[in-house]
Order: C-alpha cells, then structure tokens, then sequence
C-alpha cells in the first residue's frame, strides 16, 4: 500500500504466482490507490506468499493441489 488511504478491495484465493525467483503458491490483491491530486488507479499485486519457490509452474501448482 501507497498511503494510509490506499485500501485492499480483494484478495484472491490461493494460486500459482511468478516473480523473478521463480514460481510460487500466493495470493494477489487489488488496490485502490488514491493520489494527492485526488485521483485514484485500481492495480493488482502481490499480497502473500505460501510456499517457498519452485523451478517450474507445475510443481508449483501440484503443491496448490496438495493443500487445497
């Protein structure tokens, strides 16, 4: 979050994520950002992280499967 006035409107089930490390089982949100000028943007981002990383998607969505 941007500032106190930037609020989480979801966050979304447990799913396989990517970053640079590697694939991993997470969560993401959408945010409402809200400017000083008054303006807002909604983005989606990284909210959590449940699993260590894998060297693949699939071994990381066979660990999604196995906790459900």
């Amino acid at each position: 979050m941007w500032n106190s006035d930037d609020k989480i409107l979801n966050v979304s089930e447990p799913k396989v994520m990517e970053s640079a490390a590697g694939f991993y089982v997470g969560q993401s949100c959408e945010t409402e950002l809200l400017w000083e000028n008054g303006t807002t943007d909604i983005i989606t981002e990284p909210y959590d992280r449940l699993s260590g990383y894998f060297a693949t998607a699939e071994e990381a969505g066979a660990y999604l499967a196995l906790i459900g």
